[in-house]
């Protein structure tokens, strides 16, 4: 979102959601948080220098409780594939290269391409306002067959790395790859590195 106006993102957001169930649903969570915040602000005006006092000691031996149970002997990669759909349609539609494009329809996308992201379009946005932001934008319906289909290619890859890898989601991973390291005298960059052109050659 670097150097997106966000002042007209949300000046547009909020001319176009106004008395729409998007729009009521965003004044709920705001008022929820003004509202949570004003709690804990009243809860801290009550607090005592003693109070202070006795919570910092809590904290302070809490710390060196929690260090203890650390366990930093295990080298962990978390692999999340920024605008995984949007990637997978402009693989399956060269045309869509360089264009803002936005997975979804009008009433929701699921996440847009770079080009897009420039406009200030993002996930989870309501398709109307992402055309009032990018005029150009394409849109390209959801396929979840085949977002699978390439999720399983790239798992297979991380297979070979860590075959108890943990799949959150279709475009997240985490692997273990603790063993590759020490086995082949290398650094977790070098192997980021190398899975990185992996996934490129096997796509």
């Amino acid at each position: 979102m670097d150097g997106v106006d966000k002042e007209k993102v949300q000046r547009v957001v909020y001319e176009m959601s106004k008395g729409s169930k998007y729009f009521e649903n965003e004044e709920r969570k705001e008022a929820f948080i003004r509202q949570k915040i004003e709690h804990m602000r009243a809860r801290c005006a009550k607090l005592t220098p003693h109070d202070i006092s006795h919570y910092q000691k809590v904290a302070d031996n809490r710390v060196p409780e929690l260090e203890a149970t650390r366990d930093l002997s295990r080298t962990w990669l978390h692999v999340d594939m920024d605008g995984f759909y949007a990637a997978v349609e402009t693989l399956s539609d060269p045309s869509l290269k360089g264009k803002p494009m936005a997975v979804g329809g009008m009433s929701m996308i699921s996440t847009a391409n770079y080009e897009a992201r420039r406009f200030g379009v993002r996930s989870a946005m309501p398709g109307f306002i992402a055309r009032k932001l990018c005029p150009e934008l394409n849109f390209v319906p959801t396929d979840f067959k085949k977002y699978t289909y390439y999720s399983d290619l790239t798992r297979k890859v991380f297979h070979n790395c860590d075959p108890n890898i943990m799949a959150t989601s279709l475009d997240e991973a985490y692997l273990d790859i603790t063993e590759v390291c020490q086995k082949r005298g290398i650094s977790s960059s070098e192997v980021f590195s190398a899975y990185k052109v992996l996934l490129i050659s096997q796509t």
